[in-house]
C-alpha cells in the first residue's frame, strides 16, 4: 500500500507547478501595470497604485487558484492513473483534500509575503500599520493576533468546507449518472440545481454573518467563534464521510 506521505508528495507536484505559474503570472501583470502607470502618472502615484493594484491581481489570482484547486480535486475521482494508486478511496481523498489544503494555505504564504514586500516598497511600515489597527479596533496586540489567529481558522475550514461540498455534489451526480437512465437524470439534476443554489445562498448569508462577527472583534464571544469553526469542521467530517462512501460504492475511473 502506498504510504499517505508519498500520495500527498505525488499530488502536490502538479498543483504547486499550477500555482507556481499563477504565481508568476500575477507578478508579470501587477509589473505591467506599474510600467503603465509610471508611463502614464509618473513617480508620484507609484507607491499607492502599487498597493492597489497588487490587491487587485491577488484577488484575481485568489480565485483563479481557488478554481484551479477545485480542478485537481475533483479530477481525483475518475482518473485512472490516481484510483488504481494502491491505497484505499479513504486515502486518496484526504491526501487529495489536504494536499489542496497545503497547496492554498502555500498561496496565502506568497500573497502576505508579496503583501508585506509592496507594502515596503511603498514606504509604509508593515508593523505600525498593524498596530493602527489594533489601536482604532481597541485591542492589544495579544488580542489582534488571537483573532487573527481564529479568523484564520474559520476561513481554512470554510474553504475545507466548499470544496468537501463541492466534491459531495459533484459525486452525487456520478452516483446518479451511474444508476439512472437519461431522463430521470435530468429530472433530478434540475432538482439538485435547485437544491444546491438554495444552499449556496444560505452558505452565503452564513459566510456574511461570520465575517461580520469577526470583523466586530468577535462581539459575540469566544465561545460563538468556536462554535462557529465547530459547526464547519463537523460539515466538513460529515460530508468527507458521505464522499468516500460514495467515491467506494459507486465511483468508476472513467479516463
Amino acid at each position: 500500500m502506498t504510504k499517505f506521505t508519498s500520495l500527498i508528495l505525488a499530488f502536490l507536484r502538479d498543483r504547486f507547478k499550477s500555482l507556481n505559474r499563477i504565481i508568476l503570472l500575477m507578478l508579470i501583470a501587477i509589473v505591467m501595470t506599474e510600467v503603465y502607470v509610471f508611463f502614464q502618472e509618473g513617480t508620484g502615484n507609484l507607491g499607492a497604485s502599487l498597493m492597489s493594484y497588487t490587491v487587485l491581481w491577488s484577488s484575481v489570482a485568489s480565485f483563479v487558484v481557488f478554481i484551479r484547486l477545485s480542478m485537481f480535486n475533483e479530477n481525483v475521482y475518475q482518473n485512472d492513473s490516481i484510483r488504481l494508486i494502491p491505497a484505499s478511496d479513504t486515502k486518496v481523498y484526504l491526501g487529495s483534500l489536504c494536499t489542496t489544503v497545503i497547496s492554498f494555505l502555500y498561496f496565502m504564504v506568497v500573497q502576505l509575503v508579496l503583501r508585506i514586500v509592496t507594502t515596503l516598497l511603498a514606504g509604509n511600515n508593515f508593523t505600525d500599520i498593524m498596530g493602527q489597527i489594533f489601536s482604532e479596533s481597541g485591542l492589544n496586540s495579544g488580542q489582534g493576533i488571537a483573532i487573527v489567529l481564529v479568523s484564520l481558522g474559520i476561513a481554512i475550514v470554510a474553504i475545507m468546507m466548499v470544496w468537501t461540498t463541492i466534491s459531495l455534489i459533484h459525486l452525487i451526480m456520478l452516483s446518479i449518472d451511474a444508476f439512472l437512465p437519461i431522463g430521470r437524470q435530468r429530472i433530478i439534476r434540475g432538482i439538485l440545481y435547485i437544491v444546491i443554489s438554495l444552499a449556496i445562498i444560505r452558505l452565503g448569508a452564513a459566510f456574511f454573518n461570520i465575517y461580520g462577527t469577526l470583523m466586530n472583534g468577535l462581539s459575540l464571544g469566544w465561545g460563538a467563534a468556536f462554535s462557529i469553526l465547530g459547526v464547519l469542521a463537523l460539515v466538513v467530517v460529515v460530508e468527507s464521510v458521505v464522499n468516500i462512501l460514495l467515491m467506494n460504492k459507486f465511483v468508476e475511473t472513467a479516463q
